[in-house]
């Protein structure tokens, strides 16, 4: 089965973490779609966090009276394949670079890292000799 992160919600726009108050369900338990699986307090109030969908909790990673960053990941739980896939989270892990995989760039086509702009775009004056009018003059 696959496993996915239960993430530390975002709480409130100015709410940057969260102490863990109470984990309700322990390894090994199985949970709904939105059934609350900790209790979390900010410095305005105490709320759940919830499972994003049916499976079984595998692990938690955190502890009760401990603050944990919004984005953290609070435990795992185990998924059937369809969950995973629906949460777009079945992605198998890319694959490290290396020098002999990475791709090779070709010489006859130059990399440019800014795009090429005209002088009059940008605002400035162009050169007579290039056959433009001067707004210099």
């Amino acid at each position: 089965m696959p496993r996915i992160p239960i993430i530390m919600p975002q709480l409130g726009e100015s709410i940057a973490e969260a102490t863990i108050v109470s984990i309700t369900v322990q390894p090994g338990d199985t949970v709904a779609g939105d059934q609350d699986v900790l209790e979390v307090e900010t410095n305005k109030a105490v709320m759940g966090v919830t499972s994003p969908c049916p499976g079984v909790v595998e692990e938690w990673l955190v502890e009760v009276d401990q603050s944990y960053a919004v984005g953290a990941t609070l435990g795992y739980l185990e998924v059937t394949a369809e969950d995973a896939k629906r949460l777009g989270l079945d992605a198998p892990d890319p694959e490290p670079t290396t020098a002999a995989s990475a791709p090779k760039s070709s010489a006859t086509a130059p990399e440019r890292s800014r795009p090429t702009v005209e002088p009059t775009v940008r605002g400035l004056p162009v050169p007579a000799s290039a056959g433009g009018a001067s707004y210099m003059s």
